[in-house]
């Protein structure tokens, strides 16, 4: 038996952060992970789709290099893109990280317990693992635990899919040749951007869409602008669509999940559609991505026998992200709060503080920003105008079209907008959503005055360089100026 004085349990973003902080801090620190340290973030999630949409976008661009004065003649602009070569750039880019953070070793080098296997509690204080490396079975004690063993794809229930040998944001990466016509379930993150990607590498997607638009947590205008863009671009979006069955014709008898899949051979998949008014419609595919949604990863831990609160989003925690045990916390996807690599590791910052220093703190969820990667990019902090209207009644908005922004006007980049939200008399930052080119970077600095409170009208004071996608910042705030509520009551007072 092992005593530590921090035992993290998953070595995703939450985890990992605490680790070398537990370490750094000369804690005895054990770090427990059941396959590979980085999580879903590295291996299946934030960067081997960022690698993929990166040669997706190489792909559509040479695919429309006449614009730029080439001209599509040469076989580099002809041929499609090799989807082998490119799942390997992607395999490249995960062991690039996980060389340089990610390696267990330099976890051990600092100080931390590296530990591969599954286990579960036996009582608030102990911990048994099945150490896989050693083949023995380990039973650790712990002042505090953090459980943070993230999230997996979420399996509609759909009749005909236990027939199929679906794909998922865990599994595509093991594909080894493109499929031709991929249905893509669910039209979220996950879903928009994986399905971009496999249309430009040269799929031919299709979407089905449970709810009446795509990327439903985004602003309303945000969602239509970026519909428009992806069916300009040759996607079909059904809305409104359940599956009503899928049917397998020649594949052979039902795998379970887990197993190998042949990658190779295409089947014929037959899917049945129904709209809201109750019209059917087959379509035929050779793969099905199920992109709907993520469940946290709770089973096996022991944790309703030893009185941890869970629900169906997760672990349930308090605002100082403890559980009901109080020596238990969580962080991440396995609490089910906003499932971002970004904010699991915000969350562990405050778990750190909380356990190893004075004057415990609240988590606030008031400002948090993301991104969904397709192209153009989709940014989001704050409220939807929906929301802010709700909440606060009449408001303040600011848009600017990404055409009236010099750089992407000079880049080709265009497409999209700004949409700023604001109260109507202090002009403070309520929400903030943008559509364009690098637009999960432009954010930040939206980021940091929404949360230091800086109000918009002071924005428009801070020299942008030009031309930079940032100084549209500049130009939406430059805005207050002319059109917010307090300037349009000065100029009628004046009149």
């Amino acid at each position: 038996m092992t005593n530590y004085d921090v035992t993290i349990i998953g070595g995703g973003s939450a985890g990992l952060v605490l680790a070398v902080a537990g370490a750094k801090l000369g804690k005895k620190t054990a770090l427990i992970e059941k396959h590979r340290i980085g999580g879903d973030c590295l291996w299946t999630g934030c960067v081997p789709s960022k690698a993929l949409l990166k040669v997706a976008k190489v792909a559509n661009e040479l695919q429309h290099a006449e614009k730029y004065g080439f001209f599509g003649e040469g076989e580099v602009f002809n041929r499609a893109p090799d989807f082998q070569q490119a799942m390997a750039y992607v395999r490249s880019t995960q062991q690039k990280i996980e060389e340089a953070h990610d390696n267990p070793e330099r976890f051990r080098d600092m100080g931390v317990d590296v530990i591969f296997g599954s286990g579960h509690f036996t009582s608030r204080n102990t911990f048994v693992v099945e150490d896989t490396e050693s083949g023995q079975t380990r039973t650790l004690t712990s002042k505090k635990f953090v459980i943070s063993t993230g999230s997996r794809p979420a399996v509609p229930s759909i009749p005909g899919i236990e027939t199929c040998e679906y794909l998922d944001s865990e599994t595509v990466w093991e594909l080894e040749a493109l499929p031709k016509r991929l249905l893509v379930v669910g039209a979220g993150p996950i879903g928009v951007e994986l399905g971009q990607a496999f249309h430009r590498l040269g799929a031919e997607v299709t979407f089905a869409q449970r709810g009446a638009r795509i990327l439903t947590k985004e602003d309303v205008d945000v969602s239509a602008c970026l519909l428009d863009f992806l069916r300009e671009e040759g996607m079909t979006i059904r809305l409104n669509t359940e599956i009503a069955r899928i049917d397998n014709r020649d594949a052979p008898p039902p795998v379970g999940r887990g197993k190998p899949v042949p990658r190779h051979a295409e089947s014929s998949l037959n899917v049945t559609f129904r709209d809201d008014k109750n019209r059917a419609e087959s379509q035929q595919f050779d793969k099905i991505l199920i992109a709907a949604g993520r469940a946290p990863n709770v089973e096996g831990l022991g944790l309703e026998e030893i009185g941890v609160n869970v629900n169906t989003r997760g672990i349930e925690v308090n605002s100082k992200l403890q559980t009901n045990v109080k020596n238990i916390y969580a962080a991440g996807d396995v609490i089910g709060h906003y499932l971002f690599t970004h904010v699991a590791a915000y969350q562990a910052q405050l778990i750190l503080r909380n356990i190893f220093f004075p004057f415990s703190k609240k988590i606030a969820y008031s400002v948090v920003p993301w991104t969904t990667f397709c192209e153009p990019e989709v940014a989001r902090c704050g409220l939807t105008e929906v929301e802010a209207r709700e909440k606060y009644g009449d408001v303040d908005v600011f848009t600017l079209a990404q055409a009236d922004v010099d750089r992407a006007v000079a880049e080709g980049e265009t497409r999209g907008f700004t949409k700023v939200i604001a109260s109507r008399w202090r002009g403070k930052i309520l929400g903030v959503h943008l559509v364009g080119a690098h637009a999960g970077e432009v954010l930040h600095e939206y980021v940091l005055a929404m949360r230091q409170g800086i109000p918009l009208r002071k924005l428009s004071g801070m020299m942008h360089v030009y031309p930079t996608f940032s100084s549209s910042v500049w130009r939406v705030a430059g805005q207050w100026f002319s059109e917010s509520t307090p300037i349009r009551t000065l100029r009628k007072l004046i009149s």
